[in-house]
């Protein structure tokens, strides 16, 4: 213990580590602001995602309370990568028996790029780092760890860009959008939660008014929203990661980390979060969804009706939707007709909001019939989507600002 009572960590744990925090494409300013409020600094934003540095606690912390990041990578070394040999030699140069034991499996991810003159293919890296990762072993203990495609207790990436590599540990392994809330068959056409958290960052809905989401599908924008406004951590959902089959996995440091995110979660009775959808089956497994969070979603109120039927129930708020893109739910539904109705529905009923509108047709978005203030590059999955943000007001935008001149 140290002078204030608090226990003194091994060296080894407080040792640094570069690290690096994917995130959906366009969120990278989002998940560095994240990063900041947890406390990190010394940030860099870079395509994919945030660079930073960060002991062992750092890394179990952004597990635990990152909502816009996808997987958290200790960087383990970097190398020249010219030849095969390049990277069979880097990769039995590691001390493997530091991050795992003989009797753990383990799985390789490899990415390279296709200019590369020996290793033309993913796949064709990853078995030549799991070869290497092999002979390390063998000469150490005598014995080789085994390859398992489905659970590995393990998780390393291989990454190969302009005849550089690097080599990484996985700390998260089911991906961080992957918060365990969600239950039994989920819409295909649904966001996954970090993409969506990352939405409701940039629409910068704190709580403090109501939040509308007029076409909710399985609910995540809106248990996305109850759990910001409580305080709630994301990684208190799951019970794996990771981290937890490393070697030097510290179980008190973790439950304590636990402890404490549960200390912070505070539900505010006045904030109001409205989820609703034309469909019924859709709103059933938006309920049972939330019931996963049953204390921090008591704060939604469901409703079925339509999109074009919808009406806020307060003066001012912020309204996000997901309409479809025509790409994932098939191009046979009226898109033109909906996006008409969802801007129609903007203009006559929702006065005094802010609306934003996700979408992955920004020529359908013209059909809103509404001049957006803000546009928004993002990426959902393979999709080249759009941020639109609308202010609505009454009257004309010209009369709108005389008022305010005035």
């Amino acid at each position: 213990m140290d002078i204030f009572g608090i226990p003194i960590i091994p060296p080894k744990f407080n040792m640094m580590h570069s690290l690096f925090l994917s995130c959906a494409g366009g969120l990278e300013s989002v998940c560095l602001s994240e990063l900041g409020q947890i406390g990190i600094q010394n940030l860099k934003a870079v395509p994919g995602g945030v660079r930073f540095f960060g002991d062992l606690r750092t890394i179990y912390s952004v597990n635990l309370r990152s909502r816009v990041g996808i997987r958290l990578f200790l960087k383990i070394t970097d190398f020249d990568c010219h030849t095969k040999n390049d990277l069979q030699n880097a990769v039995t140069q590691v001390n493997w028996k530091q991050y795992m034991n003989v009797n753990q499996s383990f799985l390789i991810t490899a990415f390279v790029d296709r200019t590369h003159l020996e290793l033309r293919s993913s796949q064709y890296t990853a078995l030549v780092a799991k070869d290497g990762i092999a002979d390390r072993f063998r000469k150490d203990t005598g014995l080789r760890p085994s390859v398992d495609k489905d659970h590995p207790d393990i998780h390393i990436l291989i990454h190969i860009h302009h005849n550089r590599g690097t080599i990484y540990l996985d700390s998260t392994g089911i991906p961080l959008s992957k918060r365990g809330y969600r239950r039994g068959v989920i819409h295909k056409a649904s966001l996954n939660e970090s993409l969506a958290a990352g939405i409701l960052a940039l629409t910068k809905w704190d709580g403090t008014t109501p939040f509308y989401d007029p076409m909710c599908g399985s609910g995540t924008f809106a248990v996305e929203a109850a759990m910001i406004a409580a305080r709630y951590s994301p990684g208190l959902t799951r019970n794996e990661f990771g981290f937890m089959k490393w070697k030097d996995f510290d179980m008190t440091t973790w439950l304590s980390l636990k402890k404490d995110a549960m200390k912070a979660i505070r539900v505010d009775k006045s904030t109001v979060i409205y989820g609703s959808d034309i469909r019924e089956e859709v709103l059933y497994l938006a309920r049972q969804n939330a019931q996963a969070l049953k204390e921090v979603t008591s704060m939604i109120r469901w409703e079925n009706r339509s999109v074009v039927d919808f009406k806020p129930h307060s003066e001012t708020g912020v309204i996000v939707m997901n309409p479809p893109y025509g790409i994932r739910t098939g191009v046979h539904e009226n898109l033109l007709e909906l996006y008409s109705g969802i801007g129609d529905t903007l203009k006559q009923h929702c006065q005094g909001h802010i609306a934003f509108i996700f979408t992955g047709n920004p020529d359908l978005a013209k059909n809103i019939g509404l001049k957006p203030f803000c546009k928004i590059a993002l990426r959902n999955g393979n999709i080249e989507c759009k941020l639109f943000g609308y202010e609505l007001y009454s009257g004309s935008r010209k009369q709108k600002y005389q008022n305010e001149a005035q």
